[in-house]
């Protein structure tokens, strides 16, 4: 039972080691070969192996996936509230100028009412063609 958990302990101490060791290129008689130990005669080059690259934290990944979607969730909410928002604005203001243009019109009416009344009518013709005025500018301001 023991030797294999011994087995085990010495293949991952080696297996580690390995990693570590310099790999030699050696260049014989135009021949390239690379080997563990150094060249007996020719030209002798050592590399290095560079290390393995990090592990790679899943866990991180998926959590900023998570936080990509909550934000990409949250900036679909504020746009759909934003274009609510224009929206009633734009119905508002649509209401608001055909109101005014209601107002002109009257405004209009009582003016042609006042110019055309006879002298039984005309003071109550212009007091309504001037309250049709008053009535205009306040509640449209142009």
């Amino acid at each position: 039972m023991k030797s294999p958990s011994l087995l085990l302990c010495a293949m991952v101490l080696l297996a580690g080691s390995a990693s570590a060791q310099d790999v030699y290129k050696c260049v014989q008689d135009g021949q390239t070969s690379y080997s563990a130990t150094p060249c007996t005669g020719g030209q002798l080059q050592i590399l290095e192996v560079p290390s393995p690259p990090p592990a790679v934290d899943k866990g991180a990944a998926t959590r900023q996936e998570r936080v990509a979607s909550q934000m990409e969730a949250a900036r679909k909410q504020r746009e759909k509230l934003e274009d609510q928002a224009r929206e009633r604005a734009a119905k508002q203001l649509e209401a608001r100028d055909k109101h005014c243009a209601q107002l002109r019109l009257e405004q209009k009416w009582a003016a042609q009412d006042a110019g055309g009344a006879g002298d039984k009518t005309r003071d109550a013709a212009q007091l309504k063609a001037r309250r049709a005025g008053e009535r205009l500018a306040v509640e449209c301001l142009n």
